[in-house]
């Protein structure tokens, strides 16, 4: 029994292991770059990193964009649910995308699963599985500081019912029933988009607008233009960006970033308000440490953008290291209801994660 527990114990460990070391948070399913997501998920203006167009897809032109060939990403994750520290599959989300750069065009593969609806009936458990696989196109063109990029998505969406995993082969049984088990296609819920964005970026200021979805189609119905979707994803965000050299081309030894976002602004549901901060101190062109401080939080009403209510909202610090291609990342999010002491649905989570560019 002793041996049981410890192989588990080890293949548990190995696994989270494997997802801390190559884990990336910003997938283009979540609209986020890897600075973004630990700035509160801001960024629309902001190309801080070679994924910021997850974003913004006009953040491809951008003078400040990083432009490598290839970027990949991979993740393990759970919620971290009742305080613990320690990832007990109660909803564990696998993901994985590749995405292919060529001047200002990108094209991006990824697939989601997740099991939700646990029930823990001691020597196994029961989820129900959902997969989603995006298909994403960005194209952006720039002219000195304006930039317009567009955006093609198709979602695909498929779903398992009464999944099984056992508690004393939990990780392999994990394996099959997220990589090699079937799912069943729901077309009804399959989709096809179309977005853009638009960016003014001078030295010091820059400014975004996005339009997340203005034309689309879901399942077997004919596309068309909907301008109450074209409203409810409609995003602005404002950054600011110190300088990255002096003007005898010597590097400052610090720099500061900041951002402001206000995303899906016609949604009573997702309405956002977004915003963060990053201070780098920069050792080479491409070595740096950067800390970084975001907050975000839902807004049900349009005249609550104006104030800010600890108790709904979402607090993220960061540690980000540059060692040329490679970029690691520690980020840790949790609820500002704790400052107030008043319960909250949200749950922490860490993260750990290395990028690395080609």
């Amino acid at each position: 029994m002793r041996s049981k527990c410890l192989v588990k114990a080890i293949m548990i460990a190995v696994l989270i292991l494997v997802a801390a070391v190559f884990d990336l948070s910003a997938f283009a399913l979540d609209g986020t770059g890897t600075y973004g997501e630990a700035m509160g998920r801001s960024g629309l203006s902001l190309a801080l990193g070679s994924d910021s167009f997850f974003a913004n897809p006009a953040l491809l032109a951008s003078q400040r964009s990083i432009s490598p060939s290839l970027i990949t990403h991979l993740r393990f994750g759970d919620d971290l649910v009742g305080g613990r520290t320690r990832l007990d599959f109660e909803r564990p989300l696998a993901d994985g995308s590749i995405s292919f750069l060529a001047k200002n065009l990108a094209l991006t593969i990824q697939s989601r699963t997740l099991f939700d609806g646990h029930q823990d009936y001691g020597s196994y458990s029961t989820y129900e599985g959902s997969k989603q696989t995006l298909f994403e196109l960005d194209w952006a063109w720039g002219s000195g500081p304006i930039s317009l990029g567009f955006r093609a998505q198709a979602i695909a969406r498929s779903e398992r019912a009464d999944i099984r995993l056992n508690a004393d082969q939990l990780v392999l049984d994990y394996l099959v029933q997220s990589a090699v088990a079937t799912y069943q296609s729901v077309e009804q819920m399959a989709s096809i988009s179309f977005g853009m964005g638009l960016l003014l970026d001078y030295e010091w200021i820059a400014m975004g607008v996005v339009v997340g979805q203005f034309a689309a189609s879901y399942g077997e119905q004919p596309l068309v233009l909907d301008g109450d979707s074209l409203f409810k994803s409609l995003g602005w965000g404002l950054s600011l960006s110190s300088p990255a050299y002096t003007a005898a081309n010597d590097l400052h030894l610090f720099r500061f970033q900041g951002s402001l976002d206000l995303v899906n602004l016609g949604s009573d549901e997702s309405r956002q308000v977004r915003m963060g901060v990053a201070l780098t101190l920069q050792l080479l062109a491409d070595w740096s440490v950067s800390l970084l401080s975001g907050y975000r939080e839902v807004k049900k009403q349009a005249s609550d953008l104006v104030r800010l209510s600890p108790s709904d909202g979402l607090h993220t610090v960061g540690l980000v290291a540059e060692l040329g291609r490679a970029t690691a990342l520690l980020f840790y999010e949790y609820p500002t209801a704790w400052y107030t002491n008043v319960p909250s649905s949200e749950h922490a989570s860490l993260s750990l994660s290395l990028s690395i560019t080609l």
